[in-house]
């Protein structure tokens, strides 16, 4: 066993080299901790809910990333904005070997992905080890959003890491939620962030 000034040395150098960025650092994350934090992709409806997401899902440690105008492999152009955000593929790419093991989507509004757009995301997703993928279905508040949604279901049964996120339904009726079928009030944020927490949770 080391003598009492051995240990006393050893924890003032421990200490000193954690002061310079030298060394482990008390509480900071492992790398598999960090590893498994979930990763949420979103367009204006998640970016707009920013704070009550982080707040709901603080928690789970999200790393939310979140943008208006974001598509699925295409973007639109916000207004006042002279530039497009990078899609959600796009992003993806670009964080090769920096997502965790689950990666939420909510993404569709912009783009209306079908098929082969969503299965450009997953083939991307599977190559870097993703074994988790949670994809937010869309709100049918407007046209257009119901071939999206089949879409959906169906890569489901093709890819077994899916896992459809029911906002559809669990936003049905709830009329008060929304300004204007698909962006959120207060009230339909706070719903959200309990939705998606509640969601992750049984993810597991």
């Amino acid at each position: 066993m080391p003598a009492p000034a051995q240990i006393v040395r050893s924890v003032v150098l421990a200490v000193a080299l954690a002061l310079v960025g030298i060394g482990p650092v008390l509480g900071a994350p492992s790398a598999h901790a960090a590893h498994a934090r979930p990763y949420l992709l979103g367009d204006s409806v998640a970016a707009w809910s920013a704070a009550v997401l982080t707040r709901e899902l603080g928690q789970a440690g999200l790393v939310l990333d979140a943008v208006a105008c974001r598509g699925t492999v295409s973007s639109c152009v916000a207004p006042g904005q002279t530039t497009r955000p990078a899609s959600g593929l796009s992003t993806i790419q670009a964080k090769r070997g920096r997502l965790g093991n689950l990666v939420v989507i909510e993404l569709g509004y912009n783009d209306a992905p079908r098929r082969g757009s969503i299965e450009r995301v997953l083939r991307e997703l599977r190559s870097q080890g993703v074994r988790r993928v949670a994809w937010v279905n869309l709100s049918e508040r407007r046209p257009g959003y119901h071939e999206t949604n089949l879409a959906l279901d169906a890569a489901a049964k093709r890819w077994p890491e899916l896992r459809i996120l029911d906002w559809r339904r669990a936003s049905a009726g709830r009329a008060a939620w929304f300004i204007d079928g698909v962006h959120l009030t207060s009230a339909g944020k706070a719903a959200f962030a309990r939705f998606l927490a509640q969601s992750i949770s049984q993810l597991g």
